[in-house]
């Protein structure tokens, strides 16, 4: 019995070339690996320019887009173009409409004098 408990016990020891199958195995699942992590970064990379993409429309969309200009509409009349031979140089005719900004009221300065 001695005999086949030591048989037993005894690590087998790998051939050849069951140590080459083994590197081999380990080379291919190195591969593999390697191939999962660059499909990682590309997959990071293409979700960082998703997230980038996402956060400038959704500050267009809380901006309204464009900047809209304040002030009045107004249609443009043959008086108009009459007084402003300026509206002809810039393509304006007379119907179109045009937004008349608004100007917000100049405070008068105050002066400090002294009195003498």
């Amino acid at each position: 019995m001695s005999t086949e408990n030591q048989t037993q016990e005894e690590p087998k020891v790998p051939t050849k070339d069951e140590i080459i199958a083994f590197i081999n195995e380990q080379i291919d699942v190195k591969k593999v690996q390697l191939e999962l992590q660059e499909l990682n970064t590309a997959l990071a990379s293409s979700r960082a320019e998703e997230l980038k993409a996402l956060a400038f429309i959704g500050q267009m969309t809380q901006q309204g887009g464009a900047a809209k200009p304040e002030g009045t509409p107004h249609t443009i009349t043959q008086e108009d173009m009459d007084n402003n031979p300026e509206l002809a140089e810039e393509g304006i005719k007379v119907g179109d409409e045009v937004i008349i900004p608004n100007i917000p009221p100049v405070e008068k300065q105050r002066s400090l004098k002294k009195d003498k």
